[in-house]
């Protein structure tokens, strides 16, 4: 059977589960099942909550190579006890914390795109932003993913205790691959690594401000700007408008600390000045010609 909401995915719905019709959810979570790595993992895990008799259930099992929907998502899974049940998409990854490792081998690498790609379709029909949460921020209602571990921190009362996906799950590269699912960062390479990820962060921040910066009506005075080469300034600017809008929905979809904002300001202030005085040193035009 096909699931109603996503016509590509296999349907098998669960014992238990909550007829809930929310109108509004505020997280993606994410899961490991603890239990089988293999390609038809995700099929094994929905069949098991089709007939296991102890209340739980989830909105989704991913395996390398399948993706399996048990719960509609404006409805709520029992995975994560009464707040997590309450607030967030579930999806299981089908593996184990030990077993996974890094995540870099070809099952682990697959399973992570495989998640990644129907995470990516929630987050753009619940408006859910894609960014990793803290704790904290999940405790306080701001949307985004996180794991099960941070609602278990986030909600001591209820009385979890599950830790998954692990301290060594590959956050940064997840948020990646579903930004780039999502549209968000330009089709590249599939196994783009978190500091070719960072690279392409920086490079389109950095065309967001020296778009500001060249912007004649905002940073330069329209007698200086029209005495540069007609043929570099339109290099320029078509360069720009190239990456500005993945630029625009990168911003509004990557979280990260001070630090990294400082040093990506840093980076995007020393290109937008070597550009200016590039520029600069351009043979003028006389605007009266």
């Amino acid at each position: 059977m096909k699931s109603i909401e996503y016509p590509d995915l296999l349907w098998i719905p669960p014992k238990s589960w909550t007829n809930a019709n929310r109108s509004a959810v505020q997280l993606v979570v994410i899961h490991t099942t603890e239990g089988s790595a293999r390609p038809e993992s995700a099929e094994d895990g929905a069949a098991y909550d089709a007939r296991r008799t102890d209340g739980t259930s989830a909105h989704y099992f991913h395996d390398s190579n399948s993706t399996v929907q048990c719960v509609h998502t404006a409805d709520q899974a029992h995975t994560a006890r009464a707040q997590g049940n309450k607030r967030g998409i579930h999806h299981e990854l089908c593996t184990t914390v030990k077993r996974a490792g890094t995540w870099d081998d070809e099952y682990h690498a697959a399973l992570l795109r495989q998640a990644a790609r129907q995470a990516a379709r929630d987050a753009r029909k619940w408006n859910i932003p894609i960014r990793k949460l803290s704790a904290a921020q999940v405790a306080a209602g701001v949307k985004g993913f996180c794991g099960h571990a941070d609602i278990t921190q986030a909600f001591p009362q209820d009385g979890g205790t599950h830790t998954d996906p692990g301290k060594s799950f590959p956050w940064s590269r997840f948020i990646a691959l579903v930004s780039k699912e999502a549209g968000f960062i330009d089709d590249k390479d599939d196994d783009m690594d978190a500091s070719e990820v960072a690279a392409e962060v920086v490079k389109q921040l950095m065309a967001r401000r020296i778009k500001d910066a060249a912007d004649p009506e905002r940073s330069l005075p329209w007698e200086t700007w029209i005495q540069y080469t007609d043929a570099r300034r339109n290099q320029i600017l078509a360069a720009v408008a190239k990456t500005q809008a993945t630029a625009e929905k990168i911003l509004a979809n990557v979280q990260m600390d001070d630090n990294d904002r400082e040093i990506l300001a840093a980076q995007i202030d020393a290109r937008a000045a070597e550009l200016l005085a590039e520029l600069k040193e351009l043979q003028p035009v006389d605007p009266t010609s």
